[in-house]
């Protein structure tokens, strides 16, 4: 049996392209005395394939990248990477990625941040960001998050005639809405498993009635309860 028959012909590869592919993975070899310096060629060939099998789109990108943190590398990667980073920030290992995104005003902005297990508040200053609200909580962490409550809060920002709440949530929550003492459901912020909400009301640490959340699950499903446990 020929296992190779449904492999594209092989051909050369374009010499603009090889050089360019050679470029990208160069500055990973050139180590004194690496042995793997004399892979040249076969990495050049075995390039030329995944090239012609699976398109030059989808093969670049790939051999960029490094490991989780440069995988998940795009216009929100900066910025988390500052967050990670500011002053007194104690942050789990982890590959952490921007969630909900809130600009409150001209000057101040929130961002969630999140890894698998945790999720944190970044607080934004004239777009820099000046640090984790509250720090990263070990408590209320997507392990925790249960079928009957895909949802747990994460901290508030309470200002003289309003709040913004923020919160996680499982992945297959569709929509979010946070429904105050009037009644009213205000749609959330929702992005990869993080909310953010701007509402009237506060979130009373002595009474765990003052908020509640109405998810939306990816099958039509809805369900309710107390914004914290």
């Amino acid at each position: 049996m020929n296992e190779t028959a449904d492999l594209p012909e092989q051909r050369p590869m374009p010499e603009g392209l090889r050089d360019r592919l050679w470029e990208e993975i160069e500055p990973q070899l050139e180590v004194p005395g690496n042995r793997f310096r004399t892979w040249r060629a076969p990495l050049t060939a075995a390039a030329a394939v995944i090239l012609l099998a699976a398109g030059v789109v989808f093969a670049l990108p790939l051999i960029r990248g490094g490991g989780p943190a440069t995988a998940a590398a795009g216009p929100d990667m900066q910025l988390v990477n500052d967050c990670i980073h500011t002053p007194y920030a104690e942050i789990p290992s982890g590959s952490w990625r921007a969630g909900a995104k809130l600009d409150y005003d001209s000057k101040l902005s929130y961002v969630v941040i999140r890894s698998d297990e945790y999720a944190g508040v970044c607080v934004l200053t004239n777009g820099k960001p000046t640090g984790i609200m509250g720090g990263v909580s070990t408590r209320h962490t997507y392990g925790n998050l249960t079928a009957s409550r895909p949802w747990d809060y994460l901290s508030s920002d309470n200002f003289d005639t309003e709040s913004i709440h923020f919160g996680i949530t499982a992945g297959n929550v569709a929509q979010v809405a946070l429904v105050g003492p009037d009644k009213v459901a205000v749609p959330t912020t929702l992005k990869d498993g993080t909310f953010i909400v701007r509402t009237k009301f506060a979130e009373d640490s002595n009474s765990y009635t003052s908020n509640r959340v109405k998810a939306t699950l990816d099958t039509g499903q809805v369900i309710e309860g107390p914004f914290r446990s």
